[in-house]
């Protein structure tokens, strides 16, 4: 096996741990915590719309440094993050130190070990094979979606929620540090079997394919897409968030929680490779309008407050359209600005995509606490799909805009 699939390893352990802790997870964990500290429903998505106000920031710092400095290291402060902010959360002592002490840690961990930072690895060491490699790596969310909910439920039935953060972040010190700080590396060797890559910052990386941060903004795709994934985003993770209270005002046990958010994940990896593949023969664009109509079914079936049965439908139609959110939206940044601008574009576009997942939690908690139910929130994410929906007709990506391969710069 080639080096390279060791970075694809590495990158996909780190989504393991990331994904299935901070965002499969952390829904059961919720729950718990809002019952040990009192807290509302609006309180606790504080938490969530807090992370999503620090993601405003930290991008836009983050993505020059992927194109310029290293992303061994920027993964390294991001894996130390998700240790810290794990085991400070679990001796908090109240809500707004949870919502504190979450919103930079995990934020931190969310942004250096996210969608930014492994892809673009993965982007430097294969030439060939490249969207066999995104979809391997992006395959470890799903891993960590089914294990860990399964995992975090028994450790908060036994221990609770305190001593499950603990072991969580002992898990990620014992399973990722060593992976990501030992095994990744910044760029291939040069070499005739690897491809070519300039040390950052060399005279062979003046580019004419760069672009400013004047003409990424200036690109109607900057808009589009940005404002497309942004209402997806929303969307998507205010519904996950908040699934173990939804289901708990339904009276439903909190043990159908870990189970649908299993379901959501394994689902999610059929989607990885079918979207994958569609992307492939079909486009992007397409491969987006199926993502948004699938996630406005599941939330839709969600709104309805329906029965044991339904609730597996819609948990299996959301499963599907978030297993091809990520590899889609970083395919349709390169495939718009260019391989060379990848890390600026992200950048640029994540405090934009920010801004439009923050109102969901606090949509989602006020909904709960002023109307009794999820259901107006729900209702009103529906429409939020349908709006990105329209969009769709208006984004131009070129006849390269495919996942695998090389893509074309933009002119």
């Amino acid at each position: 096996m080639g080096y390279q699939w060791w970075i694809v390893v590495s990158v996909f352990v780190t989504q393991v741990f990331l994904v299935g802790l901070a965002t499969y997870s952390f829904p059961l964990i919720l729950v718990a915590v809002r019952e040990s500290f009192g807290a509302t429903s609006t309180q606790i998505n504080l938490a969530l719309t807090a992370s999503a106000t620090l993601g405003i920031f930290l991008p836009p710092l983050i993505g020059p440094l992927i194109d310029r400095w290293s992303v061994r290291g920027l993964m390294t402060l991001g894996t130390l993050s998700f240790i810290c902010g794990l085991g400070l959360l679990s001796f908090t002592e109240g809500i707004t130190q949870f919502i504190w002490v979450y919103a930079f840690f995990i934020t931190t961990a969310n942004t250096l070990l996210g969608p930014m930072t492994g892809p673009a690895l993965i982007a430097r060491w294969f030439t060939s094979a490249r969207g066999r490699a995104l979809g391997i790596a992006a395959t470890g969310a799903s891993l960590g979606g089914f294990a860990f909910p399964w995992l975090v439920a028994e450790w908060l039935s036994a221990a609770g929620w305190r001593w499950t953060l603990q072991i969580s972040a002992v898990l990620v010190s014992v399973c990722v540090l060593p992976f990501v700080f030992f095994v990744l590396r910044d760029y291939p060797p040069l070499s005739p079997e690897a491809p070519s890559q300039a040390e950052p910052g060399s005279a062979t990386q003046a580019n004419p394919a760069m672009m400013t941060n004047r003409d990424i903004l200036r690109a109607p795709a900057y808009w589009i897409i940005g404002i497309c994934f942004g209402l997806l985003f929303m969307t998507y993770t205010a519904v996950l968030s908040n699934l173990g209270m939804f289901l708990e005002g339904l009276g439903f046990e909190a043990s159908l929680t870990g189970t649908l958010i299993s379901v959501v994940a394994i689902s999610g990896l059929v989607g990885k490779l079918a979207l994958g593949a569609a992307s492939d023969r079909i486009g992007l664009k397409a491969g987006l309008g199926i993502a948004l109509c699938l996630t406005g079914s599941g939330i839709f079936l969600f709104s309805t407050e329906p029965r044991y049965s339904i609730l597996f439908v819609g948990a299996c139609v959301l499963g599907l359209s978030a297993g091809g959110m990520v590899p889609v939206w970083t395919g349709m940044v390169a495939a718009g600005f260019g391989t060379p601008n990848f890390g600026r574009a992200m950048g640029l576009m994540s405090p934009m995509i920010a801004v439009l997942v923050m109102p969901g939690y606090l949509i989602a908690g006020w909904s709960d606490d002023t109307m009794g139910s999820f259901r107006p929130a729900f209702q009103f994410f529906v429409a939020s799909i349908g709006l990105a929906f329209l969009l769709l007709p208006f984004l131009k990506l070129g006849p390269s805009a495919r996942l695998d391969g090389e893509v074309s710069s933009p002119p």
